[in-house]
């Protein structure tokens, strides 16, 4: 009876943390998507608004719009408590997220005043977004502890800086979470090895922060209760030094789980206390639930307390070495834990991230405690936290190294459908049996089996249209790593991934056919350890700012204006390879009077036609009719095995240069989802009616083909291959 009474308590309290949870979490949802200021964005977007700072501005990446260009822009979270609209103040509470094209020099806490224009937004924490259209005026000062933690940061960033590189940019990650130094590049590199986590505040860096001051407190303080004190006294100052955001607590909440179950000797209450402390989280701030960040953070702290000793004790028993043996538990059951959360939120998954984290794992304790001694010292003394930067920077370097190195290595690409699901089945049932050899050996089968499968695009293929969402990129292979390029897409890790996949390792003629943003954006992620032999450009500079953005990062490569008439060829593994220029001529034409998007920047596109043994390719960027029209009168133009359907295989089109081309396969690269109904039903139908197989990167994703025109596809899933 009394077993029967506990459990129906324990069924009631969990009932009641439910109920509890579901509550909150649906009230502060109402409360950010039913308020005054939601009903009035229909009305009229233009507001000025009072608030608090909520976190630190920083930078937000690049975005490409359709074919145009948004520089990066200043982001941050505020809550307003004052709004002025339509000629009506208003005093009310609501997070907002803001962003200026301006950089703005104000730290969490301040309190100011700006205008811009409201809009909706998707992201639940916050009731709308706000683009300024004015500078930011300070109303009020920060606190006292947030002046300090914001003065600190900012003297460690410039110590930082001042070391140089990579590594000095890599440090503030490390140690505060601050990558605001990092490049582009970089970031995308960590991301792909699965070193990522190390630059985000997590449980690692409050965990190493509180084992060093334990261990020195031991010097001055006898008694255990003096030197708790003492350490927690700190970690809650190290909170307000890298902010305290949701990402922060839990990961402060989550440190303090570990650090008491490994003082405990990992007892056996250890996932309650875990329990505990997902339930706190998560009634504090009910969007915690939904978050990724917050399942891999449970995922990782269940791992290290699940499987780590686990692990540890076996290695042990089997090889000793008690000191590998923790070093290799800590990431291996943090990995294992976390691969099925993040196959279901990605389906990506970096061969080498384990291998990455073994090597950088004994560096970035050292990091992290001389780090967050320098930059305690920092507002007081550059020079000395110069010279302590600069005694870890060789570590920093390593972390680099292994990022640099790593990177090339392809990722593994799974269903995101089913692929997270199977395998968290997989490794709870292991866990549940307590089969934890099986479970190393089944993890490591699993990979092996998943990389048995021939890799997409296989060694045949002569020609692939890159999935780069709604933009255009062609690769031709001319084997050995090296390969003709057509145009880079929006995005740079899409080109990177892409060309990574077909092993490019060479671009021996890269052509950007104009230089609007979804053709030419992503040129950072082609050139990214690749050398460029040379490049054609369109004969039309507009826009300025994205052919001055290609110049630069092109450096020295040399740069030739395509022009009709002129042809190169090039020896390939299949034989001669030529690359004709049908188009443009050598003036800048004009076609704004002209039926289509009246866009002289699409009718400058460079049109090619391309011969690569018995197999013929048109591509013409985003050609409208009118420059269509003018093309057929080339003596080049005749028909062609493949077609690269021009402007994304929009409704304008010259219908007489389709039956004049008569392609075998049109490929239509164009976004899943795009604003601009591309393709249209009509330039579908035309290549249908000639009996042209149509294939289009938004359904189909990549398409690669071979001499015989046999097609194979890839979409995101790593296995959904198809071949036609």
């Amino acid at each position: 009876m009394a077993l029967a009474r506990i459990k129906k308590s324990l069924a009631l309290i969990l009932i009641a943390a439910l109920l509890t949870g579901s509550a909150g979490s649906a009230i502060r949802q109402i409360g950010l998507t039913n308020n005054y200021l939601a009903a009035k964005l229909s009305l009229t977007p233009s507001v000025e608004i009072i608030g608090v700072l909520k976190t630190d501005p920083t930078w937000s990446r690049p975005k490409v719009i359709g074919s145009r260009f948004r520089s990066r822009s200043m982001t941050m979270l505020a809550s307003i408590s004052q709004i002025s609209i339509a000629g009506e103040n208003k005093k009310l509470r609501l997070p907002v997220r803001i962003t200026s094209p301006e950089f703005v020099d104000l730290i969490p806490g301040e309190k100011f005043r700006v205008s811009g224009v409201a809009f909706p937004t998707a992201e639940r924490r916050v009731a709308a977004l706000i683009a300024t259209q004015g500078s930011f005026v300070k109303l009020s000062e920060a606190n006292f502890l947030q002046r300090a933690s914001g003065r600190i940061r900012d003297s460690f960033r410039k110590s930082a800086q001042s070391i140089g590189g990579a590594s000095g940019a890599l440090i503030p990650g490390l140690v505060i979470g601050d990558t605001s130094l990092q490049e582009l590049e970089f970031t995308t590199d960590m991301r792909r090895v699965g070193l990522s986590h190390l630059t985000a505040v997590s449980g690692a860096n409050f965990a190493i922060i509180a084992a060093f001051l334990l261990w020195l407190s031991q010097w001055f303080f006898r008694r255990v209760r003096s030197r708790l004190i003492l350490t927690s006294a700190v970690l809650i100052g190290f909170i307000f030094l890298v902010r305290p955001s949701p990402s922060v607590l839990r990961a402060s909440v989550m440190s303090a789980v570990i650090l008491i179950a490994r003082a405990r000797g990992v007892k056996a209450d250890s996932i309650p206390s875990l329990g505990l402390a997902i339930s706190f989280l998560i009634l504090m701030d009910p969007f915690q639930a939904i978050d990724p960040g917050f399942a891999l953070s449970v995922a990782a702290t269940a791992g290290i307390l699940i499987l780590a000793p686990k692990i540890e004790e076996f290695i042990i028993d089997r090889y000793g070495y008690p000191r590998f043996a923790q070093v290799l538990a800590i990431p291996l059951s943090a990995t294992i834990m976390c691969t099925p959360v993040i196959l279901a939120i990605s389906g990506m998954f970096s061969l080498v991230s384990i291998p990455a984290n073994m090597i950088a794992e004994p560096v970035v304790a050292p990091i992290t405690i001389i780090g967050f001694i320098a930059a305690l010292i920092s507002p007081f003394s550059q020079s000395v936290a110069h010279l302590l930067l600069l005694s870890i920077k060789p570590l920093a370097a390593i972390i680099v190294w292994i990022s640099n190195s790593a990177s090339s290595i392809p990722v593994l690409m799974l269903p995101r459908s089913y692929a997270g699901a199977v395998v968290a089945i997989l490794i709870t049932s292991l866990i549940w049996l307590r089969k934890w050899r099986l479970l190393l050996i089944c993890f490591a089968v699993g990979i092996l089996v998943l990389l048995v499968p021939g890799r997409w695009p296989g060694a045949s293929w002569q020609i692939v249209n890159c999935n780069v969402a709604q933009g255009d990129s062609l690769v031709i292979n001319l084997g050995k790593g090296s390969a003709i390029v057509v145009d880079v897409g929006p995005d740079a890790d899409l080109i990177d991934n892409c060309l990574r996949d077909l092993g490019v390792k060479r671009i021996a003629l890269l052509v950007l056919s104009h230089f609007h943003a979804d053709h030419v954006h992503g040129l950072s992620g082609a050139t990214s350890g690749r050398e460029v032999s040379t490049t054609w450009i369109s004969n039309n500079g507009e826009p300025k700012s994205e052919m001055d953005t290609a110049l630069l990062l092109l450096g020295d490569t040399p740069t030739h204006l395509a022009t009709a008439g002129e042809s190169v060829e090039f020896s390939s593994y299949r034989g001669k390879v030529k690359i004709e220029v049908l188009w443009p001529t050598n003036s800048v034409n004009s076609f704004t009077a002209m039926p289509g998007d009246g866009s002289s920047v699409n009718n400058s596109s460079i049109a090619l036609m391309i011969t690569v043994g018995e197999l013929r390719i048109f591509t013409a960027g985003d050609l409208e009719p009118p420059a269509q029209e003018a093309l057929m009168q080339s003596t080049k133009l005749a028909a062609v095995d493949i077609y690269k359907v021009s402007h994304h295989g929009s409704a304008y089109q010259y219908l007489p240069l389709i039956e004049a081309l008569r392609p075998k396969v049109a490929l239509i690269s164009v976004g899943l989802g795009n604003s601009y109904g591309h393709p249209a039903a009509s330039t579908i139908a035309a290549l249908i009616q000639l009996g042209t197989k149509v294939m289009r990167t938004d359904l189909d994703g990549a398409i690669a083909i071979d001499q015989s025109l046999k097609i194979r596809t890839k979409r995101d899933d790593w296995w959904n291959i198809s071949w036609g």
